[in-house]
């Protein structure tokens, strides 16, 4: 099936040449239209499969037939297909460029990237996309991108597939590891006064040191140290005090824990803003421990939840390899479950939200199909539209990146880096040619985001991503800033011109896309074609990397068509409708760019 523009014109002007004895409709007809698997073959496809039950004849012979009604009746009333021919059981329909053209591009130029779609349209769903979920008092790295990116592009692709969409975040600031960190901070360090910049990293620096030093001396009591079994003890009894005093709210405590989660804030909000980043509502896990805890208590209450084993939580059967689901341990303390389901019920009450997307990693499937299961069964209408979008880590190339074993590649390094080498290796040089300071370093940032940003988009929630960051800056092959440099090439295009005073009539017309005749224009045409029905696949599937796969053939159709087909040289008719393929394929990379959160570089 093609859901684009063109194949809904082509279905019209098809199904009237169909047997009334075939059944089908306009639309199954253009359900049934597919792209031929050589271009030369034709622009479409109709299979002719389906029809041989009803016509009682071999689909060989009905695609013959119906190529010869279609050809008959073209002679007498010409239309947007223009040949049809019969090749085995298809029949292959090639349209008139110049029609085809006019009917594709120039709605994009206008700003219209929905054209034939019915979209965007608002659809009266509220949604809230819940991603990103940093913990506090942890250095944000390469490994925290992947759920960044994901959930910024599903926010930017529901608007404008027509959701009302809230984007959320849930930070991590309460927790055995917070205890660990302020242990290692207050009592190893003597609570020193943090540096000037960057803050939150540096804690998160404190973080791991309390995490290495716990696991070595747990490492040397299991070899028999009896010296570091006992201060691996005090360590443990340490931790542990410092956890019931933050859960007891003990007010100097809370003061050093405000005061320390705050830099790590302050971090976060750095990194979201260089990244284009926003958020509607940000969720704390300090906001709802209590609450999930009194949430036990109702539902206990209710008969929902049950008590086993001193444990308190519910049975879901459905997950049979581990039915019973944990809300309060025996000691009276919660779980992140516990505040799962308060969060949720939260989220409920305050936007009266009809669908909620957790964005999370791959290895909490089972919790959240507990959580969804357990919602309903307190009672959640909105429960049956709670989705879980998982995804594979980011690896580094010899293995999993952990905080607390510090082998990670921290945000701030990655940027410093990236900026650095793309200015050292691309822009730079445009010093000479008049550029400024602030011009280059802005396209270096809007580069990096791009590597970044589509490094982490293209490849497929559910494939791993081993971290490159060299081969994501190329400027060449599956990348942002050969995405980057399609979108700046295209507008030098224009520019170009408009310095001759060859600029795109705003009277363009399907007179002037009648001068289109090159395969690499009818190929770039059909390629602008499936943009709206491609945003539309990648937000209703929940896949980014569907449009990003769309955006390098994109690229790929353009640059080619660059190759064969000089704009600045072409006059009258041709030159209109070459700086319309130009301009309507430059806005169209602009729109799909912001649609991952990328910025679009004018020229590079």
């Amino acid at each position: 099936m093609l859901d684009a523009s063109l194949a809904a014109a082509a279905a019209r002007a098809l199904h009237p040449y169909l047997p009334e004895a075939a059944g089908l409709t306009q639309a199954e007809v253009q359900d049934a239209l597919t792209a031929p698997p050589d271009p030369a073959m034709g622009d479409l496809a109709f299979p002719c499969f389906k029809l041989a039950k009803a016509l009682r004849k071999g689909p060989p012979q009905i695609s013959a037939d119906l190529a010869a009604r279609v050809t008959a009746g073209l002679a007498a009333e010409p239309g947007i297909i223009v040949r049809a021919t019969a090749a085995g059981p298809y029949v292959n329909l090639h349209l008139d460029l110049g029609l085809a053209a006019a009917q594709v591009l120039l709605p994009l130029v206008h700003g219209d990237f929905h054209a034939g779609h019915n979209a965007p349209r608002a659809t009266g769903t509220r949604v809230m996309v819940e991603y990103s979920q940093p913990n506090t008092h942890k250095a944000f790295h390469v490994g925290h991108l992947r759920n960044l990116c994901l959930g910024d592009a599903l926010v930017r692709l529901l608007r404008a597939d027509g959701d009302e969409v809230v984007a959320a975040n849930y930070l991590g600031d309460v927790g055995a590891h917070i205890a660990k960190c302020l242990w290692w901070y207050l009592d190893h360090l003597g609570a020193p006064e943090p540096p000037l910049e960057h803050r939150g990293e540096w804690l998160g620096e404190i973080y791991s040191a309390a995490s290495n030093h716990l696991d070595l001396w747990d490492e040397q009591a299991q070899a028999g140290d009896a010296g570091a079994a006992a201060t691996l003890a005090a360590a443990k009894a340490r931790t542990t005090q410092l956890l019931q005093q933050l859960e007891a709210r003990d007010p100097d405590l809370l003061q050093v824990w405000s005061r320390t989660r705050q830099w790590s804030l302050d971090d976060f909000a750095e990194i979201y803003a260089w990244l284009g980043v926003e958020f509607d509502r940000v969720f704390y896990e300090s906001e709802v421990d209590e609450p999930g805890l009194r949430l036990v208590d109702e539902y206990l209450q209710k008969g929902v939840f049950v008590l086993s084993q001193d444990a308190i939580g519910v049975v879901n059967e459905e997950v049979k390899h581990m039915p019973f689901f944990m809300l309060r341990k025996r000691d009276g303390t919660g779980l992140y479950a516990t505040k799962d389901l308060a969060l949720a019920r939260l989220k409920f009450e305050e936007y009266r939200i009809d669908r909620s997307i957790y964005v999370v990693d791959v290895r909490q499937s089972d919790h959240f199909r507990h959580v969804f299961l357990t919602l309903k069964k307190m009672g959640f209408a909105q429960a049956e539209r709670c989705q879980h979008v998982p995804y594979e880590m980011v690896e580094l190339p010899d293995g999993p990146m952990a905080t607390r074993k510090g082998n990670i590649i921290l945000f701030r390094s990655l940027r410093q880096q990236m900026v650095a080498h793309l200015r050292r290796e691309y822009l730079d040089v445009f010093k000479e040619e008049g550029w400024s300071e602030a011009e280059i370093a802005a396209t270096a940032d809007a580069l990096a985001i791009s590597a970044i940003k589509y490094g982490m988009l293209a490849r497929d929630v559910n494939q791993k991503i081993v971290f490159d960051m060299s081969a994501w800056l190329k400027l060449e092959g599956n990348t942002g800033p050969y995405l980057e440099y399609t979108h700046a090439r295209a507008r030098s295009i224009l520019g170009k011109c408009a310095e001759e005073g060859k600029t795109l009539d705003p009277e363009v017309d399907v007179q002037s896309t009648a001068a289109l005749a090159e395969p690499s224009e009818r190929a770039l045409v059909l390629a602008l074609d499936r943009l709206p029905a491609t945003v539309h696949a990648a937000a209703q599937h929940l896949r980014p990397s569907l449009l990003c796969t769309y955006l390098f053939e994109l690229a790929q159709a353009f640059n080619h068509f660059v190759a064969c087909c000089p704009v600045k040289p072409s006059e009258g008719a041709q030159l209109q409708a070459r700086l319309l393929l130009v301009t309507a394929t430059a806005d169209s990379l602009r729109h799909l760019l912001g649609l991952l959160g990328i910025p679009a570089v004018r020229r590079m």
